[in-house]
């Protein structure tokens, strides 16, 4: 097998996950049994095959199984997990919501360092008033320092904060706009 196959392959096989996932996000109860996911039009593998394949996606975070009736014998019901999309979205499109979805997490953090960096910024301007205030100043606690730093600190923390925002509302809108099914 070669390169192009195995891609082929693992595309087939996300693309198959997506149908597998667009089944249990359509559900009304919200969980599906195994035997719900391989009657469906949508996904077009027996039962064995489906069960390998939710196995696979429990492995992968992205379903959980909870054990319903008898805690030996009862059926198994898969459900999405917590960070998992909850619209279905076009399994030939997946990949690009996939994206967006990774995309907004990093934008989120990119969000709490700019908080965390303006913050410090602002702590470092009013620690530069107090201390020219009451003429306490000596080695690091100079007000002219502390102040410099407290402006780039602030900058850069309200720059990464529009930078995280505004990448972040962009992928959301990207998300949105993707042909969902």
């Amino acid at each position: 097998m070669g390169v192009q196959d195995y891609l082929e392959k693992k595309k087939q096989e996300r693309i198959t996950d997506e149908k597998i996932l667009n089944v249990i996000r359509e559900s009304e109860a919200g969980f599906v049994g195994t035997t719900e996911v391989s009657d469906t039009e949508q996904v077009d593998l027996k039962s064995d095959a489906v069960r390998n394949r939710l196995a696979a996606l429990e492995d992968d975070g992205r379903v959980h199984k909870k054990r319903l009736g008898h805690p030996e014998r009862g059926n198994l019901a898969w459900y999405l997990a917590e960070d998992e999309r909850e619209r279905p979205v076009s399994p030939d499109n997946y990949w690009m919501a996939r994206a967006c979805q990774e995309g907004q997490a990093i934008s989120k953090n990119v969000l709490r360092v700019g908080a965390v960096f303006a913050l410090a910024g602002i702590i470092s301007v009013m620690l530069a008033i107090t201390t020219d205030l009451y003429g306490v100043g000596s080695g690091f606690l100079q007000a002219e320092l502390l102040l410099s730093l407290g402006y780039a600190l602030a900058a850069a923390g309200f720059a990464n904060i529009g930078l995280g925002g505004l990448s972040k509302f962009a992928l959301f809108t990207t998300e949105k706009r993707i042909h969902y099914v």
